[in-house]
Parts: C-alpha cells; sequence; structure tokens
C-alpha cells in the first residue's frame, strides 16, 4: 500500500458532505443530500442521493446540481426538493416509483422551506416576497430605465435592517405560502411583509399552519426573538401561540412541541424542549432539569446540512432531539411524562442531522477523523451505509486528536483538544497553535476539523478548547461570561493550554500561536493585547471596537444589554474596558488579520481599525486580507478558492514566525 500524504489546502475540494437525511416511510429507502466544491466554477454544489440498506450502494436521486432540502410525502410516494438553476430556488416534485422530476413552483426571487401536509395534497413553503406578492419568475421585467438603474440603492427605514449570509433587506421578505401539490398549481400567500417568516409546519388536521415569525410592533428591534403562530390555510389572520424566543414548531395531535430560549439572556442559556397542550393553555418545558442545550452547536469548517428538528413518538408519549453534550451532539428521547432524557447515541462523535420512519432511525454523523457519513441506529449500534469520503481518506493522511479533561482548580474542567502533527518525531519539541472557536455560545467538539488537520499536517501541533462561555456544558458555565469577556474564558483556555504543554513532551511552549475567527478572533486580539507570549497570530472576522459593533453589526442594539442597557454615547467605559482596540499600543506579535468585506456581523471595518492601528504604531508585523464578495462564514461556506486562500495565509504566517528558516 502506498504512503499516504499529509493533507494541503486544496483538498477542500475534494471533500463531499452528506447531510439532511430522510427516511421513505417504511424505512427502506434513505435519502440524503451530497455537498460538494465545483473548482472550476468557484461554487458549492449539492445533489440529492438514496441508499437501501438491505441493498448497499448509494445512488443519484435526482440530476441537478443544486439540489437540496427534499422532503418525502407522507405516503412515500414524492418528494419535494429545492432545485436552483440560473434563477431563484423552486419546488420540484420527484415521483419515488418511477418518472421525471417537474417543477412545482415558479416564483420571482425564489422559495425555500418546503413542508408536506398531512395528506399529502398541498405544501406550505416560504417564498421571498414584496408589495407586489407572488409574481411569476419568467414574467416580464421592470423596464422603466430609472426603476431599473436604481434597482440596488438601499432605503433604509427599519432599526434591524441586514443579516449576514442574507445581506441588507430590501422590500422582499420571507412570506408564508401554501400551494396544492399537482402541475399547473397556482400558490396562494398567507402573510405580507415587513414580517418575516421560517419554520412552516402543518397542524395535523392540515386545516392551519405552525410558523415563527416576530409579527409585534417592534419586529424590527427584536428580530430574531420570534413567537410561533398559527394561521388557516384558508387565510385569515395569524394567531400568537407562545411567548417570544420559540421555533422548530412539531404540531401533533398530542400538542405542538417546540424549542425556545430566554431572549434576555442574549444566547448564554439552554435552548430547552417545550410543549403547548393540543386543547391550548400554557406551555411547559418537558425537561426542566436537562441543562444542556437543545441542538447541534458545533463549530467546524466542513458543515454538511443538518435536520431532524423535533420528531414525536408514535405513541406521543416522547419526543426525539439532537442536544449539545460536553462537546458531543447526541440523538436524544425526552420522556413527557417523567421529564427523564435517555440518550440513544454515545461515544466521541457529533450527530448532525436525523430522521425516523418504519421503526429505523437514520443519522448523520461526524466524528474527529470522518466529515460525515450515513448511518443506521440499529439495537444502540451505528450501522455506517455510506463511505462518502473513502478514496481521499484512503490516500491523505489524518490525525487523531487526543482528549483529556483539564482541572480548573475552580471546580470544574475544561475539554481540551490536541493534535500532534504527523511524522513529529519522538522527543523532538514542535510548534503548536491554540485555536479559540467563535460564538462564544458554541462548542469545539468530536468532529473533523480540516484547518487542523491542515496545520498538523505542516508541522505544527493544534490545541483547541472549550472554555466558559461554550455551549454544550450547562447554562451557568456558558454564562459566566456574558458581561465580560477575556476574564474566565482566558482563564480556562490558559488552563487547557497550560495542561496540554504539561501533557505532551512535543508542545514547544517558546513557539505558541493563536488564532480564531469572529469572537475567537476577538480574544485573539485580546490575547497579543495583554500578553507577548504568542509569538504569532491570525485574528478572523472579529470584534476590534464595541462602540461601532453595536450599531453596524448586525447584532444591532441587543448588545448593550451586555452593558447594562447603557448605550455607549451615554458612558461608554463598559464599551472601552472590552474592545481590544483599547489595548492596541501592547501589541508587539505578528498579526495576520482577514476579513470578508460583505461581513454583516463583525463588519469590515472592524478590521480595518485593528490593522491601520497596528500598521501606524510600527511595533509588529501585521498583514490584511480582504475577501470580496464574502459573508462572515466564509471559512465554512465561501467561494473555493477564496477559502483555499485564506487555509495558505494561515498556514504560511504561522511557518514564517513559528518555524525557524531552513
Amino acid at each position: 500500500m502506498p504512503e499516504k500524504r499529509p493533507v494541503v489546502p486544496e483538498d477542500l475540494l475534494r471533500i463531499r458532505l452528506p447531510g439532511d437525511v430522510q427516511i421513505v416511510p417504511g424505512g427502506d429507502l434513505i435519502i440524503y443530500v451530497e455537498k460538494w466544491n465545483d473548482p472550476d466554477e468557484n461554487k458549492s454544489r449539492a445533489r440529492i442521493r438514496a441508499i437501501r440498506p438491505a441493498v448497499g450502494d448509494a445512488f443519484d436521486l435526482t440530476g441537478g446540481d443544486g439540489d437540496t432540502s427534499p422532503r418525502v410525502s407522507p405516503d412515500g410516494t414524492r418528494l419535494a426538493f429545492l432545485r436552483k438553476g440560473a434563477e431563484d430556488p423552486q419546488i420540484w416534485i420527484l415521483p419515488l416509483r418511477g418518472g421525471e422530476a417537474w417543477q412545482l413552483t415558479n416564483i420571482r426571487g425564489g422559495v425555500d422551506a418546503p413542508a408536506w401536509s398531512p395528506t399529502g395534497d398541498r405544501l406550505a413553503f416560504t417564498a421571498s416576497l414584496d408589495e407586489k406578492g407572488i409574481v411569476a419568475e419568467d414574467a416580464e421585467k421592470e423596464q422603466d430605465p430609472f426603476r431599473l438603474n436604481t434597482a440596488d440603492v438601499k432605503v433604509i427605514t427599519e432599526l434591524a435592517h441586514k443579516l449576514d449570509g442574507e445581506g441588507y433587506f430590501g422590500p422582499r421578505r420571507p412570506c408564508l405560502c401554501v400551494v396544492e401539490a399537482e402541475a399547473h398549481a397556482q400558490p396562494r400567500q398567507l402573510t405580507q411583509p415587513p414580517y418575516r417568516v421560517s419554520d412552516p409546519s402543518f397542524t395535523p388536521d392540515g386545516d392551519a399552519i405552525i410558523f415563527a415569525s416576530r409579527r409585534d410592533e417592534d419586529y424590527d428591534r427584536y428580530l430574531e426573538e420570534h413567537r410561533l403562530y398559527r394561521i388557516p390555510v384558508a387565510g385569515g389572520d395569524a394567531v400568537a401561540l407562545t411567548e417570544p424566543g420559540a421555533g422548530e414548531p412539531a404540531p401533533s395531535q398530542y400538542g405542538i412541541a417546540y424549542v425556545s430560549y430566554d431572549p434576555q439572556a442574549d444566547g448564554y442559556d439552554n435552548a430547552q424542549l417545550y410543549l403547548l397542550p393540543p386543547q391550548g393553555g400554557e406551555a411547559r418545558a418537558v425537561a426542566p432539569d436537562f441543562d444542556r442545550t437543545i441542538g447541534n452547536s458545533t463549530v467546524c469548517d466542513l458543515p454538511a446540512t443538518s435536520s431532524g428538528g423535533i420528531t414525536w413518538a408514535a405513541d406521543g408519549k416522547s419526543l426525539l432531539a439532537i442536544a449539545s453534550i460536553d462537546g458531543t451532539a447526541q440523538l436524544c428521547r425526552f420522556d413527557l411524562r417523567s421529564g427523564e432524557v435517555e440518550r440513544l447515541t454515545e461515544g466521541r462523535q457529533v450527530v448532525y442531522g436525523y430522521a425516523v420512519a418504519g421503526g429505523r432511525i437514520a443519522l448523520a454523523v461526524a466524528t474527529p477523523t470522518d466529515p460525515g457519513n450515513i448511518y443506521l441506529l440499529e439495537g444502540g449500534s451505528l450501522l455506517q451505509l455510506t463511505h462518502v469520503n473513502r478514496d481521499f481518506f484512503a490516500e491523505v493522511q489524518t490525525a487523531e486528536p487526543e482528549f483529556f479533561a483539564a482541572d480548573s482548580g475552580e471546580g470544574h474542567t475544561v475539554d481540551t483538544w490536541a493534535i500532534r502533527p504527523q511524522g513529529a518525531a519522538d522527543g523532538h519539541k514542535v510548534p503548536t497553535i491554540l485555536m479559540i472557536h467563535g460564538g462564544p455560545m458554541s462548542m469545539y467538539a468530536h468532529t473533523y476539523f480540516f484547518e487542523f488537520q491542515l496545520m498538523a499536517a505542516s508541522g505544527m501541533g493544534v490545541v483547541y478548547t472549550n472554555p466558559r462561555g461554550s455551549q454544550g456544558y450547562g447554562r451557568a458555565f456558558c454564562e459566566a461570561i456574558r458581561y465580560e469577556w477575556g476574564n474566565k474564558d482566558l482563564e480556562d483556555i490558559y488552563t487547557g493550554l497550560d495542561a496540554a504543554i504539561a501533557r505532551f513532551d512535543w508542545i514547544d511552549p517558546e513557539r505558541l500561536g493563536v488564532g480564531g475567527g469572529s469572537y475567537g478572533g476577538y480574544m485573539t486580539n485580546w490575547i497579543v493585547g495583554h500578553t507577548d507570549r504568542f509569538k504569532a497570530a491570525v485574528s478572523g472576522r472579529s470584534v476590534v471596537d464595541w462602540r461601532a459593533m453595536v450599531g453596524t453589526g448586525d447584532g444591532g442594539w441587543d448588545w448593550t444589554r451586555r452593558a447594562g442597557g447603557v448605550p455607549p454615547w451615554v458612558d461608554d467605559t463598559w464599551y472601552r474596558q472590552q474592545s481590544p482596540i483599547t489595548y492596541v499600543e501592547n501589541i508587539r506579535t505578528p498579526l495576520l488579520i482577514e476579513n470578508q468585506e460583505g461581513d454583516l456581523r463583525c463588519p469590515l471595518e472592524q478590521g480595518m481599525m485593528l490593522y491601520s492601528a497596528v500598521k501606524w504604531l510600527g511595533r509588529a508585523p501585521v498583514r490584511f486580507v480582504r475577501y470580496p464578495d464574502e459573508f462572515h462564514g466564509m471559512n465554512r461556506t465561501g467561494k473555493p478558492w477564496n477559502r483555499i486562500h485564506r487555509l495558505r495565509e494561515m498556514r504560511d504566517w504561522y511557518l514564517r514566525y513559528l518555524v525557524p528558516r531552513g
């Protein structure tokens, strides 16, 4: 067998990611989306594939390269999915017992979130609509020269007027629509702008749709604080069912299950399962003592499409959902009567999708050495069905992270991972990079991280931790840093790093690098402004000055709650103390800064501000890399060649300052 080679940045083009797993009723056909990067078109592609567990090999179910969101009809005879061609994504229908796929919707602005009615006679979905309502995609385009040549002008009248990954809000908003599942059917619009709609799902009788939205007078002040609403399929007024903070409704004859969080906690709480009784009344928490968050909080740079949400057991006595638990994501069963939680999966892995049908559970699972595959859960064991990247991993080296829990000395431990470079000789110390995740309300986990594998393949070790502020370890653990970053979280980061240095003799404590993106970029800025311990740093899409962030980031003025509700023009004490720019004169560490020009979460000005200050002071080498036409999440979902460029920049910067010449 030929010797495996180290991974290189261009290998990003070879990895395929399976996700959004579905099962046809009866359980004999499992459907999923497979994503990959197209180097020629410099974009991401997707197709829908299927596998019969009893037969074996997967096969293409659809023929497009922009096919996503497969949804099986209740009777298992049809598949609704989204297809994006040259224009906007539309719903297509594929007969699963033979026949060609055909287009159902034809709406200018595109559609999303298809959901079948219980009888399979219609679909709910969201469509991006303006005051004109539903207009056919092939209708005559604008001819007026003034309107045609000023279409990109942005007139802003709302407080929340942009969202990273989407852009600035124009007149179009995602509205709720419904359409009969038959050829030439005309869709009907049920909600209107300016309110935004998500998560549509039919009631068991099919007469109404439950959805998430913010429809209060202050909708543009608290954009993400959704309530659940009920609206008749025939049309009419939407009726609020919950308090703000609700989403992902799962209606059934036994009630409406949903995920809810405390809007005033700024994300530092646990998303919990709640249940509305079928006859109405007060909602209750399903498992109030379960001190972990519902959903997959994992951060990685190869995210496949997730799926699953909340699923009812057939007898209505329990719910299934994925939960983030101590650096893993597991499928759990929640007993509605006792509130007890049973983990249906275990181990060092991330379950990022699941589907249930015919007594079978299909899972999408990632591990530290595998970005993802499709499995069956049978008898408590996982049976692997796909081997999506078999050829790639047969050729390329993969480093297994070493995991341990570091004792903080304060009554908690800090989950820590360390990756030793491939081929590092025993007794030989190597430069090592401390990586810090974003969020901060997310978590590193037992999953594959391409960026870390690349650094290890380049001769550098990697250490990464889940400090206080991370999700997956309980509300108190996450909430501990709500009002102050750079204190308790930094203590935990150093706890993990120092424990790794003591534990692994291959780490060279004199050649340490540090880096991260978003909150990880903030912490990198903070660290190099407070210590010269690190010999190289990479700060990505970060916060630099909170006074500017609260008015320019898409998080908006909600950030002022971390400052006790005091805006910066009244008192900027908190903003100055918490802003890395305040400590910029201390920076002596060689610093690479990268930003996306379309970043609406941590806008470009933040990176420009830091670069200009460090460059003007002239006390440390500094380099600024800007990526056009990219949002905040470029390292996960951006253009492939930009992602490869970023990986090269990072690798080369660390090598320049951590590895001696020659």
